[in-house]
């Protein structure tokens, strides 16, 4: 292999690339990034098994194809640091180190053997077909697709309601559903659940179990395309995200979700509309003292307390309005916040209420498309 390239499109590429690889292994060679050649075009391919990522490098010369296994984070953090421009890569004569070259610093790396490298993905080879054949050509068809601010929209608005280090399977993932043009997510972590809706294109029907920590990445990943899709394929139990020049796919989790219709209120028995900012900035401050708090809702006030013996009390009112009889709920007051950091501006937010131990609901006024169900605390105040 030799080729030419650019240092910042290369050092891009593999600043994403190294993202998959593990931090401990059994295996050395899933320490290293694959570089390959394919239609004049250089490939960057990293894995730890259970997500991969490949990425297509731009501004590349092909001078010599072929496919070599470089130590990933050594590699980075050679290219990252060389200057601005074109560099020279290659291998060696030996076929055993590999060469990189600007006009006045050169480094000679040790290659890891090609041959070692687990195989691809069989679905992988599927979403080629996707990505480099012509139209009609047995091309695969997505899933769906939405646009990269709708998805980092809808992760960020459920990733906070679940528990990714929780051994139960559904605690570390979100669900999926996906149905006449919507794509719906949820997430809980046995307190708290998040339905969040986002329109999509296709009318693909599944419902899968997607890792909290494969989210997290693929919105890192694809977030610095704001104008661009993503485009989601399901094949062999495997979730492959595809946009300009980048596929990332992770293995799902096989676990059953909970019945979470069940838990959203059908009824309430009392019901408050207050702004967003006026009430996070309240809550943040009972948190000072305390997590829980407890909710004095009237028809024009919402009290807010909270007590800790060791450090003293906490009460602010926060105007509102209020429809209902007169009553006091606790609630841990970081959830409650978690919800209202993941919605922006001065919005009008909706606290239906319900007594005793039931489960209470935020939303954003005139928006059905988040729903955020809460469960009470018991206080002894």
């Amino acid at each position: 292999m030799k080729l030419l390239c650019s240092q910042e499109e290369l050092a891009r590429s593999l600043q994403i690339a190294t993202r998959v690889l593990p931090a401990k292994t059994s295996i050395p060679v899933l320490n290293g990034l694959v570089l390959e050649t394919r239609d004049d075009q250089l490939f960057c391919f990293g894995s730890d098994l259970e997500n991969g990522i490949e990425i297509k490098v731009p501004e590349v010369t092909i001078i010599t194809p072929g496919r070599v296994v470089l130590g990933g984070r050594t590699f980075y953090d050679v290219i990252r640091h060389l200057p601005p421009g074109r560099l020279e890569i290659g291998s060696a004569e030996d076929g055993k180190t590999f060469i990189v070259k600007t006009t006045s610093t050169f480094f000679n790396l040790n290659m890891l053997p090609a041959e070692e490298y687990p195989a691809v993905p069989d679905g992988l080879k599927d979403i080629y077909l996707y990505t480099e054949e012509p139209e009609g050509m047995g091309r695969p068809n997505p899933l769906f697709s939405l646009s990269v601010p709708l998805f980092e929209e809808a992760v960020r608005q459920s990733i906070y309601a679940t528990a990714p280090n929780d051994s139960r399977p559904f605690l570390s993932s979100i669900l999926w559903e996906s149905k006449a043009d919507q794509l719906r997510f949820v997430a809980t972590d046995i307190n708290r659940l998040v339905v969040k809706d986002v329109p999509i294109k296709g009318d693909g029907e599944e419902s899968i179990l997607v890792p909290v920590k494969a989210m997290k990445e693929m919105v890192t990943i694809f977030g610095n395309n704001p104008d661009e899709e993503i485009s989601f394929f399901l094949i062999n139990r495997q979730l492959y995200a595809v946009g300009r020049g980048i596929i990332y796919y992770t293995r799902l989790i096989n676990a059953q979700f909970p019945r979470y219709e069940q838990v959203i209120p059908a009824g309430f028995d009392g019901e408050a509309h207050f702004n967003r900012s006026i009430l996070l900035s309240a809550l943040n401050r009972s948190l000072l003292i305390d997590k829980a708090v407890k909710l004095s809702f009237t028809p024009n006030l919402i009290t807010i307390f909270s007590s800790e013996p060791e450090l003293g009390q906490f009460t602010e009112e926060v105007s509102c309005s209020y429809e209902g009889e007169p009553f006091e709920i606790g609630f841990n007051a970081q959830y409650i916040t978690d919800f209202l950091k993941a919605v922006s501006g001065e919005e009008e937010i909706v606290f239906q209420l319900s007594t005793g131990m039931k489960a209470s609901v935020l939303q954003v006024k005139e928006e059905r498309a988040y729903t955020y169900v809460l469960m009470p605390l018991r206080l002894n105040y």
